[in-house]
């Protein structure tokens, strides 16, 4: 693997059964739905999006859902999934790019590792762009320099002993431990921050920017943002 886009476009196994997957899709939807404004209809982009199993649940709560991945193997793949669904659109780059102050709300989450981090300050910039005045910026699963596999795993046991999944939890760690997601975290890495220097990048980057009271999503130990468009 050459990057993390080539990694995720291709197949992998980061959930280790099809309850994880609906619990872990459970919990961040509704994490992140707590961080936005409370009113409907908001204009909503997932940046990174992944297979978003969320989507449906967010368009659910009556908001219109756009869709980003930068792999064109996902952007595919979701693609298919809501053809046909009037509240969920895919976007590919072109469509990004002429997305200038079209969106109330963008959400991120487990995208922060991946980017390095002397392209970050101009994601950020971008994702400015891309709001109105007055938009929401919802960041999720930023990882700590003093955190690591360990505490990865910690969460994802604690997670697995509450909904249920624990066997199929164990076996995964077995799976993850020969396969390519930790060869490639290994050769690639992961881009971590503090809360303070995330912070000060929002800042930089033109938002009001908080640090949420708890992550989205099940892994409590990383880090959860806000930040406001002026």
């Amino acid at each position: 693997m050459t990057s993390w886009t080539e990694f995720w476009g291709g197949k992998h196994s980061i959930y280790v059964s099809a309850r994880h997957v609906e619990a872990h899709f459970r919990r961040l939807t509704e994490d992140l739905a707590a961080a936005l404004p409370p009113q409907p209809g908001l204009r909503i982009l997932d940046y990174g999006s992944g297979d978003a199993l969320g989507a449906p649940s967010l368009a659910a709560l009556g908001h219109q859902i756009a869709l980003y991945d930068a792999a064109p193997e996902v952007q595919a793949r979701i693609a298919r999934r809501y053809d046909g669904d009037p509240r969920i659109a895919v976007l590919d780059e072109r469509a990004l790019a002429s997305s200038d102050g079209g969106f109330d709300a963008i959400i991120v989450s487990s995208v922060i590792q991946y980017i390095p981090r002397d392209a970050l300050p101009a994601t950020i910039a971008g994702w400015r762009r891309l709001l109105a005045p007055g938009g929401i910026l919802v960041i999720a699963d930023v990882m700590r320099p003093d955190a690591g596999m360990v505490e990865d795993v910690a969460d994802l046991l604690g997670f697995a002993w509450k909904e249920g999944f624990l066997p199929a939890a164990l076996l995964g760690l077995a799976r993850t431990f020969f396969s390519d997601y930790r060869r490639t975290r290994r050769k690639l890495g992961l881009a971590r921050y503090t809360g303070r220097e995330f912070l000060e990048l929002l800042a930089a980057g033109g938002f009001q920017a908080e640090a949420l009271p708890r992550n989205p999503g099940p892994n409590r130990h990383r880090l959860g943002f806000r930040g406001i468009r002026p």
